[in-house]
């Protein structure tokens, strides 16, 4: 930390994928964490941990932000993915996240980051969000279609969307080593038009995007927006990241047509988790929209979720 405060910290979705990550981070670190959600206690139970049950979608904004009270700092890691692939809806993402930020408005937290999508950031040199490029999709899953990880972790997380990328890895793989039965060549076929038709995520992503409207020079109340990079997973907890602000880190130089190809970077839920605690304790980026990186080279499964058992665990 900058100094010696611990603080009283708010995370929505506190079991989830980011969410259970990030609170044992703050934990480790000597805060005290209040968890949001409608099942908070499914983290464990530390003298640290306060859960907090509340339905956010069916609450008013104004029993809401009675549920903010008592916090310095809240941290949104809001999202439907617990209901598996079919909750990847655009509306009741965004009228949840605009109840949030109305209830933080009126409650007394000072200081407000919410956890988005790398949809929002920018495609570097230009003010285009990522996922309104006709070419991010088809680079996005081609790059989680390389990643064992990744696709165990979708798996775990999203049912069906894992089970349909592990066969498009396979049938990639095959014909990569010249290898590919015409089963094969029809699975990658039928995925990539599924892709170019409409990715079936492509409405959540969207969701994270359009989220941004609420914030972007808006300074009547104090955030932050974190866009994890494209490649966000489980995996090894590096303890280094770098910072971007608006724009998508992209490596390597563009090689053909499509300008994120075999160039999109990541980071592993756990890093992404230091990069949140150090901005919830050292506020440098606020009314900032940003980014974080880091080295995904060892591409071996994690869990998709920590619990609070992992304090003396994975988190260190």
């Amino acid at each position: 930390m900058s100094d010696s405060r611990t603080l009283r910290i708010g995370v929505i979705g506190p079991a989830g994928f980011g969410g259970s990550y990030l609170c044992v981070e703050l934990i480790n670190r000597g805060h005290t964490v209040i968890g949001l959600s409608r099942s908070p206690e499914k983290l464990g139970k530390h003298e640290c941990y306060i859960p907090r049950p509340i339905d956010i979608d069916n609450v008013s904004i104004s029993e809401l932000a009675k549920a903010f009270e008592g916090m310095d700092v809240l941290v949104s890691e809001y999202g439907p993915h617990t209901a598996g692939a079919d909750a990847l809806l655009y509306m009741p993402f965004l009228e949840t996240v605009r109840k949030i930020i109305l209830a933080v408005k009126i409650s007394p937290v000072k200081y407000f980051l919410f956890v988005g999508g790398a949809g929002s950031l920018h495609v570097p040199g230009s003010q285009e969000c990522c996922v309104d490029h006709p070419d991010f999709f088809m680079a996005y899953r081609r790059a989680i279609a390389t990643s064992e990880a990744h696709i165990a972790y979708m798996e775990e997380r999203l049912g069906i969307m894992g089970t349909q990328l592990r066969a498009y890895r396979k049938a990639r793989i095959a014909e990569r080593e010249g290898q590919a039965s015409e089963e094969d060549k029809h699975t990658i076929a039928e995925y990539e038009a599924g892709i170019k038709s409409k990715d079936r995520a492509s409405d959540f992503i969207k969701a994270g995007r359009t989220a941004y409207m609420f914030f972007g020079g808006n300074t009547s109340f104090k955030w932050s927006f974190v866009s994890p990079s494209a490649l966000y997973r489980p995996g090894r907890r590096t303890g280094k990241y770098e910072v971007s602000v608006d724009d998508m880190v992209l490596a390597g130089e563009q090689k053909g047509d499509n300008i994120f190809e075999d160039r999109l970077t990541g980071i592993s839920v756990a890093d992404m988790a230091i990069a949140i605690a150090d901005e919830v304790e050292n506020e440098k980026l606020v009314y900032k929209h940003w980014s974080a990186v880091a080295d995904i080279s060892e591409d071996k499964p994690a869990p998709a979720y920590l619990t609070l058992e992992a304090l003396e665990g994975a988190s260190r």
